[in-house]
């Protein structure tokens, strides 16, 4: 019968196409790595791999059962980190981590939840990028996020996810932006002028670098926008742009490239043991709420 620590051993084993890689990746001796998987090859009679130089390579059989061990690991490794922090002394303060992207109306509903229902818990609004959150979140039990999504990213943090949905990107600039003399505005007419990038852009969508060679990189949402209504141009999520826009400081741009606005898309992030406070079900239905009428 096979343990969890076989099949740790064996997929890092594939992953790293040796014996010595796997056994620095889990910080333990090659033997130990060669004697638990000879021990899978022993008990189902079966060959996981073949020694070809120094490399260690999958076999046809191992190749077919590789993702499926893989998913047990990490199934296993996320049940571990909650089972370990089952038992927790009450919330009194939540680190709650955004990115750019996160709806200040959404901060304002959040707030509203924990002031009536929670009194006694603290909630910190902390902006970081996404690599920062998600070692946060992932070595905490009171620290949460709500950020751009990208789901391929996850398998590397035991934490857990909830997609709220998409919400609506696009170009604004100045009134006065001679980009508005144009009859039609193309790409090339923006890369003719400074664009201003969010720093979290830069982390999390890189494909919008390079329209523009004069970009200049913003962490803070506020001088972002003030720094549009003066000179140049950026992408911003729509409901940022709404009260710049209604003020007549600045308008959208018209892409010929672009016939209708680009999507991004949100997601809640927290530890597993998060599921386990009083705050979790009330605080998923209020973020559940908002995305459902807004995303």
């Amino acid at each position: 019968m096979f343990s969890y620590e076989h099949l740790k051993s064996f997929c890092a084993t594939y992953d790293e196409n040796s014996y010595s890689g796997a056994a620095r990746l889990l910080g333990k001796d090659r033997t130990t790595i060669r004697e638990q998987i000879k021990a899978l090859e022993d008990s189902y009679h079966v060959m996981l791999f073949s020694i070809e130089g120094k490399k260690a390579v999958p076999t046809e059989f191992a190749r077919s059962i590789y993702k499926q061990a893989q998913l047990l690991v990490r199934n296993s490794e996320r049940l571990d980190v909650r089972m370990l922090q089952a038992y927790q002394q009450p919330l009194s303060s939540i680190d709650f981590y955004h990115d750019t992207l996160m709806p200040n109306d959404l901060v304002i509903e959040i707030e509203a939840f924990v002031i009536q229902h929670h009194p006694h818990v603290i909630l910190n609004w902390l902006h970081r990028n996404r690599d920062e959150i998600l070692q946060e979140v992932a070595n905490g039990h009171n620290q949460i996020a709500i950020m751009q999504h990208r789901m391929e990213n996850l398998s590397e943090y035991p934490i857990a996810a909830i997609k709220l949905g998409d919400g609506d990107f696009a170009a604004y600039a100045r009134i006065g932006s001679p980009l508005f003399d144009l009859d039609v505005v193309q790409l090339e007419d923006l890369q003719l002028e400074a664009q201003y990038i969010s720093e979290n852009q830069t982390k999390t969508m890189p494909e919008w670098l390079g329209i523009s060679p004069y970009y200049r990189t913003v962490s803070n949402n506020d001088m972002l926008l003030d720094l549009v209504k003066h000179h140049g141009w950026a992408l911003l999520p729509c409901n940022l742009a709404e009260e710049a826009v209604a003020s007549q400081q600045i308008r959208r741009i018209e892409l010929k490239e672009l016939t209708r606005t680009a999507k991004f898309g949100l997601s809640f992030f927290y530890p597993l043991s998060f599921e386990a406070t009083d705050v979790y079900q009330g605080l998923v239905e209020v973020i559940k709420r908002y995305a459902k009428k807004h995303l």
